[in-house]
């Protein structure tokens, strides 16, 4: 609808918060988007790298899947105030989320290995053996 006493900066602002808006609305109806971790994703010859960021995760809060090309990490916070404590502002909150990573490659799940260090999760991820270049011997007749 047309205002005529309406500046068209005013709906361009309109405009730019309904959208904003909109993309507050459909992150916090999936959840999962706000408490995604932050991740990074490296191939090397051998396999892959993924790290991680899990702050205050511990590692009995973490688990870690490898089945074929398909690895799932899931890790869950919980935030309490000590026992006696009254809270008066909480804006860390507990979390739950389990996120699964698809590879082009099937993965070696006996060559994984995991370590958390300051609240970085680094996950090494072999290839499979059949998939890793392999030296053939020339033979002389």
């Amino acid at each position: 609808m047309w205002y005529p006493w309406t500046s068209d900066f005013d709906r361009l602002l309109s405009f730019s918060d309904l959208f904003r808006q909109f993309d507050r609305a459909h992150r916090s109806e999936s959840g999962a988007r706000e408490t995604d971790p932050a991740t990074t994703l490296i191939e090397t010859a051998e396999g892959y790298e993924l790290r991680v960021d899990v702050p205050g995760v511990k590692d009995k809060d973490l688990t870690l899947d490898v089945h074929d090309q398909t690895v799932t990490l899931s890790a869950r916070r919980e935030v309490k105030p000590r026992e006696g404590w009254s809270v008066h502002r909480a804006e860390r909150q507990g979390f739950a989320w389990k996120r699964s990573f698809a590879f082009p490659d099937k993965l070696d799940a006996e060559r994984t290995s995991a370590r958390l260090e300051n609240g970085v999760l680094s996950v090494k991820l072999a290839k499979a053996p059949e998939l890793q270049p392999r030296r053939v011997q020339i033979g002389v007749s």
